[in-house]
């Protein structure tokens, strides 16, 4: 009987990188209040758990599938986005038509996740 040696793969296996196996996407997102390079951050802790505080304006806006948003004043939080009709790009744009959120706002792709 022949052997076959597999040669190739999914490609879904190399350890320190994050896969989606379901159109998502991670972001990790730092909101500034400023768009003149001076990153003064939004603190999302000022409103916390408010009706219609910038939190809960945040997340009605971009739908998230997940999200957390750190305990601090460094205007920080991860989400969890539909990944064929969010990126970078589009979800700065839609945080900027924010009140109180300026250009400076940078948004990256996830590239791990920590959960604790």
């Amino acid at each position: 009987m022949a052997a076959f040696t597999r040669v190739n793969g999914a490609g879904f296996s190399s350890v320190g990188t994050l896969y989606s196996t379901a159109q998502l996407k991670a972001y990790f997102v730092t909101l500034r209040s400023t768009s003149n390079g001076s990153n003064t951050a939004v603190d999302l802790t000022a409103d916390d758990g408010d009706v219609e505080g910038k939190v809960e304006q945040i997340m009605r806006e971009l739908s998230p599938l997940m999200y957390f948003v750190t305990n601090s004043s460094a205007g920080t939080f991860s989400i969890i986005v539909d990944g064929h009709a969010n990126d970078a790009t589009s979800i700065k744009a839609r945080l900027n038509q924010l009140s109180g959120v300026g250009d400076d706002t940078a948004v990256t792709l996830g590239t791990s996740i920590v959960v604790s």
